[in-house]
């Protein structure tokens, strides 16, 4: 099985819903502090901004480029607190379109309970693994990446009192062969090109998941999959 790591920059974040949420703009946007560009992960970032007393925070992300494969989400967690809100009522809602044929918008939830946090001022630290997101990524709105939606407050609602986040992602693992590797030999070159030209059209009706290189998902080899290839190449 091969793998292909994807980084994600700052640029990369939109801040979306800002009635409600304490986003301003700026995120941190590195590697988890330990990884690498070896590791088969596609982290997105949740914003370091500090929440207004009562707000939640949603921000919409760039995912994994559609077509990827998903087979695990873990939440890597740092989250400081002056206590006026237990870090254990901390609840994070996180949904991406996921699917070939039919996509369907998939929901997982995660408490501070899960991430073992408790209460009183301090920085907290935790980490959770969900299979709840695993699929295939649908391509969002910024070809060829999906989107993921972030949605972040208490169990009972906002956040009270002065909390933000530090150094804390969602990793994506992403397993299969690389993206746009239609060959299958771990690199994206001439012969995923030749592979592409020669599937160019529409996919049979009706489009099975087997259909590559449409990496769009839209049963149609065309120019978007061509970018998609050339984004990936090499």
């Amino acid at each position: 099985m091969k793998y292909r790591v994807l980084s994600i920059s700052a640029s990369c974040v939109i801040a979306t819903g800002l009635a409600v949420s304490g986003f301003s703009g700026g995120v941190r946007a590195d590697h988890i502090p330990g990884h690498d560009n070896d590791d088969p992960i596609f982290p997105v970032p949740i914003p370091v901004e500090e929440f207004f007393s009562g707000g939640i925070l949603f921000v919409t992300a760039l995912g994994p480029p559609g077509g990827s494969e998903i087979h695990n989400a873990t939440f890597d967690i740092t989250y400081v607190s002056d206590g006026a809100t237990p870090a254990s009522d901390l609840h994070i809602t996180v949904g991406m379109v996921l699917g070939e044929q039919n996509p369907v918008y998939v929901e997982a939830v995660v408490n501070g309970t899960d991430l073992g946090f408790g209460s009183g001022p301090g920085t907290f630290q935790g980490s959770f693994e969900t299979s709840v997101l695993n699929g295939v990524a649908v391509q969002g709105f910024f070809p060829p990446y999906s989107i993921v939606d972030i949605s972040i407050g208490s169990i009972d609602g906002g956040i009270q009192g002065t909390a933000y986040f530090v150094d804390s992602f969602i990793n994506f693992d992403l397993e299969g062969a690389t993206p746009g590797d239609v060959t299958g030999d771990g690199i994206v070159g001439i012969d995923d090109f030749l592979f592409l030209l020669a599937a160019w059209g529409p996919c049979d009706d009706p489009c099975p998941p087997s259909c590559r290189p449409d990496f769009d998902g839209d049963c149609f080899v065309g120019i978007e999959d061509f970018l998609f290839l050339l984004a990936n190449w090499g």
